[in-house]
């Protein structure tokens, strides 16, 4: 029988072994608690991201529905301008068939303002549709003749006036000149290139930051009275809700039956205790009015009686006596409409200012969505 003898590094070896065998069993629990704490991490980490993908696609998906909603809300307010535009050509028709053209908060297209259009889903829509007589047409001041240029000038300034004193704040705050404004509007529009006070009126307007000119025209909106020479932003939004600036050529003054207790005063009349003083109208002469409108009563140039087709009509001088300057309109072709329309919690505002003067192609002057 033969013995193999150890070598000596076999010897060696079995000696190490054991050792070696005692520090990998220490090392494991180390290295256990290691792996432990990268897939914690790792957990971690893919936590994270899926939170992070669906918090972006919440809101990813939010946007999509915000933008459809205000994508839908738009359209709708387009749809309301066409519906106004229909009830407009509408109210023509009628007129045409009774053969009497007055515009009153009684016809279709006013009524329109009482009524909301709401569809299943909780989709809104109204509409207010008001004739340029609602307002003051700014414009038609400066395309009277020469006769009447000192009667604009006037009622301007009168005007004007009105307007200064309702702007909020003490009047020592309010350092505005109405006769000096009259003047600037005046020259800003008229054709001439000289001021009132015989000066160059580009003289001021070029040295502006950026230099512009005097306009030398009919307004082309309620906005551009900023630009006249000492009409700061709070006088304009003070007169915006008096005025309009269509249509731009041949327009008349304010219609008694359309237009709101505010632009009433501005019915510029002879004063009832002294027929040689016109001035604007105050509330007593408002509220004439408005007691004739409340009872469905129409108000026209001249009074008269039509039997047979149950119209009759109160002369506007039998309330405000004497010449009325600018001289009122009764009946118009420019209207402005505004479409709201609200889908979930998108709004949309479009306000357009349409011409009816041809039924069959109606024109529109203006177009702005808010």
């Amino acid at each position: 029988m033969q013995i193999r003898r150890r070598s000596h590094s076999d010897q060696l070896r079995g000696i190490r072994r054991p050792h070696q065998n005692n520090l990998q069993a220490r090392r494991q629990p180390h290295q256990d608690g290691l792996v432990l704490v990268l897939v914690l991490v790792f957990a971690l980490l893919l936590v994270s991201s899926i939170a992070t993908f669906t918090r972006r696609a919440v809101v990813d998906a939010s946007i999509v529905q915000h933008r459809d909603a205000s994508a839908r809300a738009e359209a709708l307010a387009q749809a309301g301008v066409q519906l106004g535009t229909m009830l407009l050509l509408e109210d023509r028709l009628r007129e045409h068939s009774a053969n009497f053209r007055i515009d009153t908060l009684q016809d279709i297209w006013a009524r329109a303002e009482t009524t909301e259009l709401r569809e299943e889903d909780g989709a809104l829509l109204r509409l207010q549709i008001r004739d340029s007589g609602a307002f003051l047409n700014i414009n038609s001041l400066f395309s009277q003749n020469e006769e009447n240029a000192a009667r604009s000038a006037f009622f301007l300034e009168a005007f004007l006036k009105k307007v200064i004193e309702e702007i909020p704040g003490p009047p020592e705050e309010k350092n505005y000149d109405s006769h000096e404004l009259a003047q600037n509007l005046t020259d800003y529009i008229d054709a001439d290139e000289v001021s009132q006070r015989g000066e160059l009126e580009d003289d001021y307007y070029q040295q502006q930051d950026p230099p512009y000119r005097a306009a030398n025209r009919a307004l082309l909106s309620v906005a551009e009275l900023g630009m006249v020479k000492g009409f700061d932003r709070p006088l304009v939004e003070a007169i915006e809700p008096y005025v309009t600036v269509f249509p731009y050529a041949g327009g008349a003054g304010v219609n008694p039956n359309t237009a709101p207790p505010h632009v009433l005063a501005l019915l510029y009349g002879q004063d009832a205790l002294d027929a040689g003083l016109s001035r604007l109208a105050n509330e007593a002469l408002v509220r004439e009015v408005l007691e004739h409108r409340k009872k469905d009563e129409i108000l026209c140039e001249e009074a008269f009686v039509d039997e047979t087709r149950g119209i009759a009509c109160i002369g506007i001088g039998e309330i405000i006596p004497g010449q009325i300057f600018p001289p009122p309109t009764f009946t118009g072709d420019v209207f402005h409409i505004t479409a709201q329309a609200e889908v979930g919690e998108m709004r949309r505002s479009i306000e357009a200012v349409v011409d009816r003067s041809n039924p069959t192609e109606p024109t529109l002057l203006s177009w702005r969505v808010r």
